[in-house]
């Protein structure tokens, strides 16, 4: 298992991690760097047009990639927490983040991992379930490992929600998941 240091310099070299969330053990990388998140994508098996979620810490760092200022309030009325809420992405968002949708997956975490991880990268990260497309959640570290070899591992615990997070559209109020 890597530190907290050591996850972040990952990071920001364009490597895959894991990582323990609200509810699920997750993949995730840089956003702004898009060959790390194709990367994600090939390892996971999953189709661009789907979307991925940008998990972070701090309101402010949803800003680049979406227009989350002109829903604060509602979003904020489930945040910070295990909700994750679909905001109408900037224009230039590439499709390999918001899929071939026109809003964005955003979270507001209070888990203290994805806090700590989110604070000292300095800004939001990919979020995915830790698995190949279709398949369960892979459950712990170990089984990472065996499935995602090449991928750094930021031990710590779940955060005792025993599903992935509830997706919302802010806009019309749907829950998709």
């Amino acid at each position: 298992m890597s530190s907290l240091s050591s996850i972040v310099n990952t990071l920001k070299s364009g490597e895959l991690i894991a990582y323990p969330t609200e509810g699920v053990w997750g993949l995730g990388c840089d956003p702004n760097n898009l060959d790390a998140v194709q990367r994600l994508l090939n390892l996971k098996e999953r189709s661009p047009e789907k979307g991925l979620i940008l998990l972070g810490s701090n309101f402010d760092h949803f800003m680049q990639y979406s227009y989350a200022a002109d829903y604060r309030e509602k979003l904020m009325s489930k945040w910070p927490g295990p909700h994750t809420w679909l905001v109408p992405a900037k224009q230039d968002l590439s499709p390999l983040i918001k899929g071939s949708n026109d809003r964005v997956a955003l979270r507001l975490s209070d888990h203290k991992a994805v806090c700590d991880l989110c604070e000292n990268f300095g800004g939001a990260i990919i979020s995915t379930s830790a698995n190949k497309d279709g398949q369960p959640t892979l459950e712990g570290a170990t089984d990472i490992k065996n499935i995602f070899s090449d991928v750094k591992i930021f031990d710590g615990a779940l955060g005792g929600l025993n599903r992935p997070s509830t997706i919302q559209d802010i806009v019309t109020d749907l829950i998709v998941r």
